[in-house]
């Protein structure tokens, strides 16, 4: 029966433990090298990160708002998120009278509209990258009935995320379907 390692220090008397090693040592660096190039040129090849960008336009519903504070918010008006002005803005604000529920003198209940407070919906638009899981519009999450934190420098308001839509930025065509869905009425 051979040694395993002969007095010379070789293995099966071939070659040198430290020679393997060392030789090892290169094959693993040089699969690393050819393993992280061959997948840098499949991403090129692949999907380009810019191709994905689209604008979100988040529609974003507010009610029983005091009128003097929506005085301060209006189209253009860039949103704030973590003490910092975002790329997201204000595209357009619509107001009109909040509704309550209130009873009437028979003790029913109705839909009336409020003397002082407004209800609001917001447009804000920004860039996103469409192929991303989770978008976010002014640095915060949005999904059709997710809270959002209207913020601006001189406002600030919890709304309620009522549509999201993506369009590309070069044509403003819209690429995805609005997220809301109108509910029809079967008749007989």
């Amino acid at each position: 029966m051979s040694k395993i390692i002969d007095e010379k220090g070789k293995l099966f008397g071939i070659i040198n433990i430290v020679d393997l090693l060392v030789a090892i040592v290169i094959i693993g660096v040089i699969a690393v090298i050819s393993i992280r190039l061959t997948s840098s040129a499949r991403n090129a090849e692949g999907q380009n990160p810019l191709d994905s960008k689209k604008e979100i336009y988040v529609t974003l519903y507010g009610n029983s708002i005091v009128p003097e504070a929506l005085e301060t918010l209006k189209p253009g008006d860039k949103l704030v998120a973590n003490n910092v002005f975002t790329d997201a803005e204000i595209v357009s604000v619509d107001m009109e009278p909040a509704a309550y529920i209130t009873t009437n003198s028979d003790g029913e209940a109705i839909l009336e509209e409020h003397p002082m407070w407004k209800d609001i919906t917001v447009v804000i638009k920004d860039t996103v990258n469409a192929s991303n899981p989770i978008l976010k519009a002014g640095n915060q999450e949005v999904r059709v009935n997710y809270n959002f934190i209207l913020k601006t420098q001189q406002f600030e308001a919890n709304c309620k995320v009522r549509d999201i839509e993506l369009r590309d930025i070069e044509s403003g065509e819209t690429k995805v379907q609005d997220t809301t869905q109108e509910s029809s009425t079967v008749t007989e």
